[in-house]
């Protein structure tokens, strides 16, 4: 179970750094220098974070990374603590 334990771990950790690398470059295109006010948009979806399809060729930033990581690392924690 260790070995699952710190896979989990290390997908959770690529999945999260990946969310975080796509939150602000598809929120940096949009708003600039005021990417700070889309941090609510990190975990979750509102109408102000839906703010189209495509933004350049970047597709609209999905919290479903985020929530994908942070699975992957409560399952770690439940699998094998410590991770």
């Amino acid at each position: 179970m260790a070995t699952v334990g710190k896979t989990l771990l290390i997908v959770g950790l690529i999945l999260l750094g990946a969310a975080i690398v796509w939150w602000y470059t598809f929120f940096e295109q949009v708003l600039g220098d005021r990417v700070k006010e889309a941090s609510d948009c990190f975990y979750y979806t509102s109408n102000i974070c839906s703010l189209g399809s495509v933004v350049g060729d970047i597709p609209t930033y999905s919290p479903v990374a985020f929530w994908a990581a942070a699975a992957a690392e409560l399952t770690c924690t439940f699998i094998s603590w410590p991770c």
